[in-house]
C-alpha cells in the first residue's frame, strides 16, 4: 500500500512539474511575442509585395507632369493619404498637389492569391509609399458610387454622380507605410 501511496505522490509531483515547466515556457512565448510586437510598431509596415522604397517619387511631382508618365511601368510613389477605404482598407487617395486627389487601388498578389488592403485606420494626412502602374481611363458611374459608398458619403453625394469621368488611377501592388 505504501508503494502505491508513494507511486500517487511520485505521479502528481511530476504531472505538477511538468505543469509548471508548460507555464513558464507560455510566458516566454508571450512575453517574445510583445517583444516582436513592440519591434514591428517601430518598423515599416508592408502590404503586398516588398519592392526598393527607398528613393520614391513624389505623387505631386509626377502628377505635374501628368502626360508623360509611361502607363506600362511601375513606380515607387511617396504620397500624402486624403482617404481609405472604410469596407477593406483596398483603395486609398492621395493629394496630387493641385487640389485634388489620385485614387490608388490596391490590387491583389495573383500568384499568392491574396487581397491586399492598408488598415482602415490609417490615418488621414498620413505619409506612405506605394509601387503601382499609373492608368488615364474612363470611371463608369457605377464605379464611382462604389468607391464613393466604400468612403462612407453621403446618399446626396452618391446621386450628384451621373456620367462617367476620365481620371488618373494609380493600380498598387504594394504600399509601405512609415513607422
Amino acid at each position: 500500500m505504501k508503494i502505491l501511496f508513494l507511486l500517487s505522490v511520485a505521479a502528481c509531483s511530476f504531472a505538477a512539474c511538468n505543469q509548471s515547466s508548460t507555464t513558464a515556457a507560455n510566458s516566454v512565448k508571450d512575453t517574445t511575442a510583445n517583444k516582436t510586437e513592440a519591434v514591428s510598431v517601430s518598423k515599416d509596415s508592408v502590404y503586398g509585395v516588398t519592392f526598393d522604397y527607398k528613393t520614391p517619387s513624389k505623387l505631386v511631382d509626377l502628377m505635374k507632369e501628368a502626360s508623360k508618365l509611361d502607363t506600362t511601368k511601375d513606380y515607387a510613389v511617396e504620397a500624402t493619404i486624403t482617404q481609405v477605404c472604410q469596407k477593406k482598407g483596398c483603395w486609398f487617395n492621395a493629394e496630387d498637389g493641385n487640389g485634388g486627389d489620385i485614387f490608388v487601388k490596391i490590387v491583389s498578389d495573383e500568384d499568392k492569391g491574396e487581397e491586399v488592403g492598408i488598415p482602415m485606420t490609417t490615418a488621414i494626412g498620413s505619409s506612405l509609399i506605394f509601387y503601382g502602374t499609373p492608368k488615364y481611363r474612363s470611371v463608369s458611374v457605377k464605379q464611382q458610387k462604389h468607391y464613393l459608398e466604400d468612403a462612407g458619403k453621403s446618399k446626396a453625394e452618391i446621386d450628384a454622380i451621373t456620367k462617367p469621368k476620365m481620371a488618373w488611377r494609380f493600380f498598387a501592388t504594394g504600399v509601405v507605410i512609415k513607422g
